[in-house]
């Protein structure tokens, strides 16, 4: 008992780790293992002190109507493997909210190790992309593009291997830079500050050459909202931007000019954020608007209770919708998909969870006069907000290494006090 929770946090760190040396099927033991030492410990040795705040209980709802969508689902058999990854997913968000609720010490090694996580994944992917690999599979339309408009899409080393993958991996884990920024920066540590900015842009080019269009996405909605804590932050503590040393300032410039000038000046990018804008030109994004269609009529059909919960259950009935050669493992739209499986109430619910969230880390941002809590908070958003927007165009956040990631910092804040 004296070293359950250290036994229980080397567990969580092997889950975060093996997402990227192991198949996804690890993860979930791990989960399980983890969630169940945590839950010992607690039998015999709870503190009394954790309270279910509101977005747990949006959560837990969501949780209970995507039960009542399995037991109604036609697809028994095929639902209920789906619903056993909810529900390993839903176990291991509760039992992290209990363990950092007692080890609020892990938060930021946790947070550490994501980085270095990141970071080796990020190099991986740049090589990947300067060696020129080849595809695994059809990932982009090559019609009428010129050869050197061909983005080598590296997928790194997660399985299995898709650079949509990877993307959203990365971005998911692209706001522990920042954390880890702003914390040295509140230490006065300038040096580490730096260090880790340079990985911040490595992550981010990391996520470019990608070629995930998705990411692209969540971009735009992660950098303006960066920008305007950043802004926040600086007239805060410094007084206004004028205050910071001008090294600084030339520094921050020639990363963010160097990060904008690769982007514009490669034409393999440069045409693959152009395509974005193509739609039905685009055969991906053709593809993806005839799944919109038919998944939206299996909705339409199925408003309550969805068909059930995962993709084998929806691949099965995708086919009686689909439109001939358009066959699909998912809806491409992460609020379609919930509400596909589960139902519109199941997608409330849900959304209900991530403005909760949103809410309680904004309100620690505004509130807290800790700075250790503004920085945590406002990590959380960032990571929240890149998956939204990704999440709206892919459903790569439903693969277990974006999973455990997503809950693991969401669980975080449960070591916050209002």
């Amino acid at each position: 008992m004296e070293n359950i929770d250290n036994i229980a946090y080397f567990v969580m760190l092997l889950i975060l780790v093996s997402a990227v040396i192991l198949n996804s099927e690890y993860m979930g033991g791990l989960a399980l293992v983890f969630s169940a030492l945590v839950v010992f410990k607690n039998i015999f040795n709870f503190s009394g002190d954790f309270k279910f705040k509101n977005y747990h209980k949006a959560l837990f709802i969501y949780f209970l109507i995507v039960t009542v969508s399995l037991l109604a689902s036609t697809l028994f058999s095929l639902s209920l493997h789906g619903y056993i990854k909810t529900f390993i997913y839903t176990l291991f968000f509760f039992s992290a909210s209990l363990f950092f609720k007692d080890n609020k010490n892990k938060i930021f090694p946790t947070i550490f190790i994501t980085a270095i996580l990141m970071s080796f994944e990020s190099f991986i992917a740049i090589a990947q992309n300067m060696c020129g690999v080849s595809e695994i599979s059809g990932w982009q339309d090559t019609t009428n593009i010129n050869p050197e408009e061909i983005v080598s899409r590296a997928y790194g080393t997660l399985k299995p291997y898709n650079p949509n993958l990877l993307a959203g991996y990365l971005l998911c884990g692209l706001s522990s830079f920042v954390f880890l920024i702003l914390n040295s920066l509140s230490k006065n540590n300038k040096k580490r500050a730096l260090l880790y900015c340079g990985l911040f842009f490595v992550n981010i080019l990391a996520i470019i050459v990608t070629g995930c269009r998705g990411a692209y996405l969540g971009f735009l909605l992660f950098f303006p909202a960066l920008l305007f804590a950043l802004i926040y932050y600086i007239q805060k503590q410094f007084g206004g931007l004028s205050n910071i040393k001008k090294r600084y300032k030339n520094i921050a410039s020639f990363l963010t000019l160097a990060l904008f000038c690769f982007m514009v000046f490669n034409p393999a990018i440069s045409r693959r954020i152009e395509s974005i804008f193509a739609l039905r030109a685009d055969s991906s994004i053709s593809f993806r608007l005839n799944v919109y269609e038919s998944a939206f009529n299996m909705f339409l059909d199925n408003p309550i209770f969805g068909i059930g919960v995962g993709n084998q259950n929806f691949r099965e009935i995708y086919g009686l919708y689909m439109k001939s050669g358009f066959d699909a493992l998912g809806s491409y739209c992460v609020p379609l998909e919930i509400a596909v499986e589960s139902g519109i109430f199941a997608l409330i619910a849900f959304i209900v969870f991530i403005v909760m969230v949103l809410k309680t880390c904004l309100n620690y941002c505004i509130k807290s006069k800790d700075v250790n809590v503004q920085i945590l908070s406002l990590s959380i958003i960032l990571m929240i907000l890149a998956i939204i927007g990704h999440g709206l165009f892919d459903t790569i956040w439903f693969r277990p290494q974006l999973q455990f990631l997503f809950w693991t910092n969401i669980a975080m804040l449960s070591a916050l006090k209002d």
